[in-house]
């Protein structure tokens, strides 16, 4: 089960960047679960905007759009990845939002 972390940030105003945080057994891990790409669309050029953001925040992004990590012992805390995933998510959907229709 998921909890949803308030980040402080918006994809637009009234609409929060909000992240799933999965506590498994000994593993952690956080996703956007593909909010950018439900708020944005796949505008042609898609995949250009993915690898931008890949390049910037170091980040899982699946091909249904997911952003993700794990939280892992020797890495940054769960509050760190939080942040990490919640400004990728933000950047992905203002990406997407700039390709030409």
């Amino acid at each position: 089960m998921s909890t949803m972390v308030a980040t402080g940030l918006e994809y637009l105003p009234g609409h929060p960047v909000q992240v799933g945080v999965v506590h498994r057994e000994r593993r952690i891990s956080v996703t956007d679960d593909g909010e950018a790409f439900r708020l944005a669309g796949r505008p042609p050029g898609w995949r250009d905007a993915i690898e931008r953001v890949l390049d910037e925040f170091d980040v899982n992004i699946s091909r249904q759009g997911v952003v993700s990590l794990p939280v892992v012992p020797v890495g940054p805390g769960e509050e760190a990845i939080v942040q990490r995933i919640a400004q990728a998510s933000l950047s992905l959907y203002q990406e997407l939002l700039e390709l030409p229709a």
